[in-house]
């Protein structure tokens, strides 16, 4: 799995089922078929239902200065 840089954002969030589940710092993506697996500033691999599983939503903040949508 190929990873994708997320050092722009100041952090991402994912909604599902009626949880928010926040992750600060994000560094790094993998998508699989129905998961996106981010790795964290302290190392933290977080797994996470990808968009449109459970009803997920994702959204996320750019760093001050970068573009909004980096990939």
């Amino acid at each position: 799995m190929q990873l994708k840089s997320l050092k722009d954002e100041a952090w991402r969030e994912y909604e599902f089922e009626g949880r928010v589940y926040r992750i600060r710092n994000p560094e790094s993506l993998a998508v699989g078929l129905t998961t996106h697996r981010v790795v964290d500033s302290t190392g933290v691999v977080h797994c996470i239902p990808a968009p449109g599983y459970f009803g997920c939503v994702l959204r996320w903040m750019p760093r001050p200065g970068a573009d909004p949508v980096a990939f």
